[in-house]
Formats: C-alpha cells, sequence, structure tokens
C-alpha cells in the first residue's frame, strides 16, 4: 500500500510538470517563435523524450514518453508515461489538450495542456518546431512574479533514438543556441531494459 501511494504521488508529480520547470531570475522571453500553420492531426501519435530541463516534477523519471490521440470532442487526449528510477515503477497519467488560439488564421503550435479535469484555460505547451514524423521542440514559461519566470523544455523523438539527420539536429541545436541553458538540459534514457514494471499505477486525468 505505502508503494502504492508513493507511486501515485509520483503520478501527480509527472503531470504537474507541464506546469512545473526552472525557476529563472528574469522575465519571460517574449521573442520566442513557435511552429506556425500547427498541424494538429499530424502531431498525434507516439512521442519519446530525448531532452528536458531537469525539474523537481520529473525528477528520476527515464522512458518518458507520450501518446496523443484525438478525442471526439477535437480535443487531444494526453498520455504521460515514465519509469521512476526511485522506485522502479511504471506511471501513467492521463490528461487534456486543446489549441491555445484555434481561431487564429494562421494555427500556431500553442496548447492548453491539464490533468485531473483541471481548466485548460492555460497555454503551456507551445511546439517550437516540428517536422512531425521525426522530432519535436517544446518549451513552456510562466511568469512568477515581474522579475521570475519558470520554465520547461523538452525535446521528443518519434523513435527512441534521434536520428543521426544533419537537418534535424540542426534545427534543434538552433533553438537550443538561442533559447535554452543548455547546462541545464537532462539527456533521457530510452533503454528498454530499464523500464522494469513492478507496480504499474494508472491516473485517469479527465
Amino acid at each position: 500500500m505505502q508503494t502504492v501511494a508513493l507511486s501515485v504521488a509520483i503520478v501527480c508529480l509527472l503531470a504537474g510538470a507541464v506546469y512545473g520547470g526552472l525557476m529563472f531570475d528574469r522575465p519571460c522571453p517574449t521573442n520566442v517563435p513557435v511552429k506556425q500553420y500547427f498541424e494538429v492531426d499530424s502531431y498525434l501519435g507516439k512521442w519519446y523524450e530525448m531532452q528536458r530541463y531537469e525539474s523537481e516534477f520529473e525528477e528520476n523519471f527515464d522512458c518518458v514518453q507520450v501518446r496523443y490521440t484525438l478525442n471526439e470532442d477535437d480535443s487531444v487526449q494526453v498520455s504521460n508515461s515514465a519509469y521512476n528510477l526511485f522506485n522502479g515503477s511504471s506511471i501513467n497519467a492521463l490528461g487534456r489538450a486543446v489549441l491555445s488560439f484555434p481561431d487564429e488564421e494562421v494555427v500556431q503550435g500553442k496548447l492548453n495542456v491539464s490533468f485531473f479535469g483541471a481548466p485548460n484555460d492555460l497555454s503551456n505547451y507551445w511546439v517550437l518546431d516540428t517536422d512531425y514524423e521525426t522530432f519535436s521542440v517544446v518549451w513552456n514559461c510562466q511568469p512568477r512574479g515581474e522579475e521570475q519566470s519558470e520554465e520547461s523544455f523538452w525535446v521528443l523523438s518519434r523513435t527512441p533514438t534521434l536520428p543521426a539527420d544533419t537537418d534535424v539536429l540542426f534545427r534543434i541545436h538552433y533553438i537550443m543556441r538561442r533559447y535554452i541553458d543548455r547546462s541545464l538540459v537532462r539527456f533521457t534514457s530510452q533503454l528498454d531494459e530499464r523500464y522494469v514494471v513492478n507496480v504499474n499505477v494508472t491516473i485517469f486525468g479527465f
């Protein structure tokens, strides 16, 4: 029972990773470009996390994966899964995503993601760049007062390892050089042998 309770708590942290990030002593940058003419349908499917800002909400997580599927109301179901290195458990958290500004003439890669029935009223998942078939670079920044901000960052791949494609790597590194503190980036292992399931807890978020 104690192990299950611990896993439930960690699922909550995994879901909270959308909101929680690293604190910076600066306002949110205002010049960060996002993907234009964003195609939700092309973005659906499974993604593997390659890199991230190592916030307290995702500490000790490897094999982090996410699957996006379309709901009947045209919102997107978000299924986050991860392997917890601390207690060797597999966890899964379900959430919901909608476009932040669906009525704009040019749809941007900005989404509102929430878990556990929370309102979808915060634009907290920005796709900075993606080719839909290989990689995605995701970023989030929320103001914390006038002079601080909380940022999250992820590099996602359609496969457990990024392909050695020069164009893909250039596009990822281009963003990282300009907007990301690379000294704070943590690489995520996707090794299958580390995904040993001792406790499996699924929490339905909506």
